[in-house]
């Protein structure tokens, strides 16, 4: 295992974020355009996206792209030589771009820059050699020995080779046998041969007389050598070690293999992983008796392995993905720098450094987690369970439980100013600050005697109500009771929902246990007054209403506000608790005038929570009120696209730089409670040894020093004490904090347009509220979890993950927790969730736009389409547009959000949202299917319930 990882010192995302890239899409080569030029990095995908790059420093820049233009064909390959004859300074190279069906030949010229945008380059065409068969792949090179200009040979699909001269001569030629497969050839300048790949896997040489006289002659003609490679190549490259020798490298498959152009093999190096690309080149001149002959491959787990000749030298962890492109390169300021690409379009300059690679793996402890046991012990309680109840009758019994105890709960619209905060018990600073309260009625009904009804009401943190638990005794049959409630504000903290439950629990005259729950919102006027709305915010989300049955105006959701014939635009809403002084929480919710798309922007994170609730739970009761099909009763099905978009669908943005923030305050405040407890245990075992001495010792002996140390002690034990209360004080409000970032997530979440799996699963995972134990911090709880959806399921992060990182994690303690991994996980997870929903969201615009226009083709005049193509439609846009977290220094009218207003990504940028383009590789070919079976999760079965003992055994590579 390296040690090292590759240092990055310059990286670029290729503006084509749809084309794939594989080896031949990446050259770094000179032009001759100035006196002392570096190498230029020229990339070509395979949706015909040329770019290229001079890098000036260790960061991109926007000067750094000197060229983009879009070609009319997929690239196959990009060269660089002497192409033209008509080239008088023999320092100046020509770009050649492989397309399908034509060679094309540019002459590259600088334009210089005004003012300090720098210096562009402009392709001019020179020649196009177009041929009549498909290319597959181009090779270079004097060919007859000549001096001063370059030939190139295609090679074709179908085994044929076209040669190209300068003056215009072209002729084919095939090699001999009865099968010819499309396989790279390359060229040796010192022979004046080629070499290539059979179909027995056999590597043969041919001289270049004998290929170009033979179709003039019409003679067979046989290879000068062959020798038997045994297996598949990836690339083939021709080095010159020795002015009188040659060197062959081959990348295969499974083997490193180096031969001379003689045919005899240097050496054969087995390798213990799955090589994706290579580079080798010599260090000094062939000339010189001190060069060296040095291999770059990169593995598929991102690993680069540098080799002198068949030794290892060197290696080194390259971040993930692993590139499908590697070259050597000299740029500007770095010389001898490794260029990578990888498929997705990531380009990145590199150096070998000594940064060490922070990684370990933790040892299993097989002894204490004993799988076979857990496994019986599961058993046996699943066999207890199904012989206590019978599953078939659960429907039957949740209803009958349901008339056994019928509760209606119900809280007013209305807010109350007239408190009794002495009744109540209502502390001194939150009754200085004159809360509205809210007030609520419970209605029980019993039609059967039970002998015990308790009843609990759960209020958000910070919310109290008046009377939180209710026990019943000897219940008789046909009583009801009416039970007024009120609720206020009890303490100074953020609230990060107004939803709170009743749960009734009693023992049916069955004998079965039964939990029944009922819920209700507050009211926002409880918790906001309306104010001002903001023309600018930090963060900004779009939701957008995909139900007909739902009104979007902002009187539709926000009736405490507004009247109900309103017809506002914005609202602007500022957070009454916990009320500070310095800083004032103000939310804006802005409502389009051409489309169905609201906006909520804020600069605070606690101020979205309440108002996404509200938003979503809105939407989706009305539809469901207004719909004929109820969604709650459609059974879930695997592969099933979340159906909450079907009604209201959310912009894949979701702010993480502001969520982390709270999770590493609220972590650092975790740190400093467990300092202080530790210096507070110090300090009282130092006031008993004190006080043991002071017990020791007898009565003539002096005690004033002892005395004072004691009360010193004392003193002391007491002011650490009073610091503990205050950072647990502080605790309880981040905490608070930390819970309206992981709503804000899971409103968002819930809302995306993703698998219905997916949303449940991560709404799982991501718990609130936050709750902190005294061995266990809500961090080291969530970390499994965390960790699951990094290594298991849809979000993973490969699929040749090993499962024994996870089982170490879970059993790990709590001295061996890496908040730092917790961290980074917690951030890829966000990212991922918004990668993947983007691509989801134009995948389902690019399908809505292609049956559209095959319906207006056909002149149908009805025509059916799936719900999401619905839904789009709905939208009116086929392109999916990401909300912007905006500058707020920026200004912008809040009248209205204009359906055309375009997003400025380096707003996203500024607060922490990564632009991350595409989807995964895997899925990059458009086939849906293959795509939706690739990333399925086995450890979610399809009703969405917790997997059982076989599945989790099995999934988890555990046999019996």
């Amino acid at each position: 295992m390296s040690l090292f990882n590759v240092c990055s010192w310059w990286s670029a995302q290729c503006g084509d974020t749809v084309g794939d890239y594989d080896v031949a899409s990446l050259l770094c080569a000179r032009f001759g355009l100035e006196a002392h030029e570096k190498d230029y990095i020229i990339v070509g995908s395979q949706s015909g996206t040329l770019s290229i790059y001079y890098p000036h420093g260790n960061a991109f820049e926007a000067t750094d792209l000197l060229l983009e233009t879009q070609l009319a064909a997929p690239i196959l390959g990009l060269y660089a030589g002497k192409f033209s004859g008509n080239v008088r300074n023999e320092n100046v190279n020509q770009l050649g771009v492989l397309l399908p069906n034509a060679f094309v030949i540019y002459n590259v010229q600088a334009l210089s820059g005004l003012a300090e945008y720098g210096t562009q380059l402009k392709l001019q065409q020179l020649a196009e050699h177009k041929f009549q068969r498909v290319a597959f792949s181009m090779c270079q090179g004097h060919f007859g020995q000549v001096k001063g200009r370059e030939f190139f040979c295609v090679v074709h699909l179908d085994g044929t080779l076209t040669f190209y001269e300068q003056d215009g001569i072209s002729y084919e030629c095939r090699f001999p046998g009865q099968r010819s497969l499309p396989t790279p050839v390359v060229y040796c300048e010192r022979t004046d041969s080629f070499f290539r790949l059979s179909a027995t896997w056999h590597l043969q040489c041919y001289s270049y007389q004998d290929l170009s006289h033979s179709l003039v002659t019409k003679s067979s003609y046989q290879p000068i050598w062959s020798q038997c490679i045994g297996e598949g190549i990836l690339d083939m490259r021709v080095v010159q070690l020795k002015e009188s020798c040659s060197y062959i490298m081959i990348l295969g498959e499974r083997n490193f293999i180096c031969l001379d152009d003689n045919g005899k093999f240097n050496f054969i190096l087995k390798l213990d992983y799955a090589p994706k690309c290579f580079y080798s080149f010599v260090v000094g001149y062939y000339w010189e008796p001190g060069a060296r002959l040095l291999t770059a491959i990169v593995s598929d787990s991102a690993k680069l392995h540098i080799y002198e000749e068949a030794n290892i030298i060197w290696a080194a962890q390259w971040q993930q993905p692993a590139p499908v492109a590697i070259q050597r390169s000299n740029v500007q300021g770095l010389a001898g720098s490794i260029v990578t690409l990888t498929a997705s379009g990531q380009l990145t300059v590199g150096y070998l450094g000594a940064q060490p690679y922070q990684f370990q793996v933790l040892p299993l402890n097989i002894e204490e987690l004993s799988f076979a046991e857990a496994h019986k012990q599961l058993q046996q309680l699943e066999d207890e369970i199904k012989e206590s109840v019978d599953l078939r009758d659960m429907d039957a019994l949740n209803q009958q439980a349901a008339d056994q105890v019928r509760i209606s709960f119900s809280i007013q619209r209305k807010v109350f100013d007239d408190l009794d905060t002495l009744v109540l018990d209502v502390p001194a600073d939150v009754a200085v600050k004159e809360l509205p309260s809210a007030k609520g009625l419970l209605k029980l009904k019993i039609k059967a005697e039970l002998a015990e009804l308790q009843l609990v009401i759960k209020t958000p943190n910070g919310v109290r109500c008046s009377q939180e638990t209710l026990s019943l005794v000897d219940v008789p049959a046909g009583s009801t009771k009416e039970l007024p409630l009120d609720f206020y504000m009890a303490e100074l903290l953020h609230v990060h929902s107004t939803r709170v439950e009743i749960f009734a629990s009693f023992v049916s005259p069955r004998g079965i246990p039964r939990v029944l729950q009922q819920s209700a919102c507050l009211p926002l006027s409880m918790f906001y007054r309306s104010c001002q709305p903001q023309k600018a915010a930090g963060i900004k989300l779009t939701y957008t209403i995909t139900s007909k049955h739902v009104p979007p105006k902002l009187a539709t959701f926000f009736g405490e506000f507004l009247e109900e014939d309103s017809e506002a635009q914005a609202l602007g809403l500022q957070l009454l608790c916990p009320g500070l002084d310095k800083v004032t929480e103000v939310i804006t919710v802005v409502a389009a005038k051409n489309s169905n798309r609201l906006r909520i922007q804020s600069d605070c994170v606690e101020t979205f929570a309440m108002i996404l609730e509200r938003i979503v739970d809105t939407t989706l009761q009305l539809d469901s009120d207004g719909s004929l099909l109820k969604m709650h009763k459609r059974k879930p099905k695997r592969g099933v696209l979340n159906r909450c978009v079907e009604r209201i669908m959310a912009a894949p943005f979701i702010p993480t730089q502001p969520i982390l923030h709270r999770a590493d305050v609220h972590h650092e405040t975790q740190q400093n409670i467990r300092k202080q407890t530790a210096q507070l245990e110090e300090l009282w075992q130092q006031f008993k040894t004190l006080q043991r001495q002071l017990q020791e010792q007898t009565e003539s002996e002096p005690k004033e020093t002892l005395t004072m140390q004691i009360e010193a002690n004392y003193d002391h034990l007491i002011l650490e004490g009073d610091k503990l209360v205050e950072i647990r004080r502080d605790e309880h409000r981040q905490r608070s904090d930390l819970n309206c970032a992981v709503a804000l997530a899971k409103w968002i979440i819930h809302a995306l347009n993703l698998e219905e799996r997916v949303v449940n699963v991560v709404n799982a995972v991501l718990s609130v509220p936050v709750e902190d134990w005294t061995e266990l911090s809500w961090e080291e709880s969530m970390a499994p979890g965390i960790d699951m959806l990094h290594h298991f399921g849809p979000l993973m992060r490969s699929k040749s993950t090993s499962t024994h990182g996870l089982l170490d994690g879970n059993t790990s303690n709590r001295d061996s927790f890496d908040y730092s991994r917790f961290r980074r996980h917690f951030a890829t997870l966000f990212d991922r969730i918004v990668r993947l929903a983007s691509s989801s969201t134009d995948e389902q615009a690019a399908k809505q736009a292609t049956a559209t226009e095959q319906a207006v083709e056909q002149l149908q005049p009805a025509h059916q389409v799936n719900e999401i193509g619905s839904m789009q439609r709905m939208l009116g846009d086929k392109k999916s547009t990401l909300p912007r977290a905006g500058n707020p220094n920026l200004s912008s009218s809040l009248e209205a959000v204009e359906d055309e207003e375009e997003y400025d990504e380096d707003d996203l940028r500024d607060m922490g949202y990564r632009k991350d383009y595409g989807p995964a590789a895997a899925g990059a070919d458009g086939n849906e299917g293959a795509q939706k079976k690739g990333k399925r999760s086995e450890w979610v079965n399809e009703d969405f319930e917790l997997p059982t003992t076989e599945e989790l055994f099995s999934d988890l590579g555990i046999w019996w």
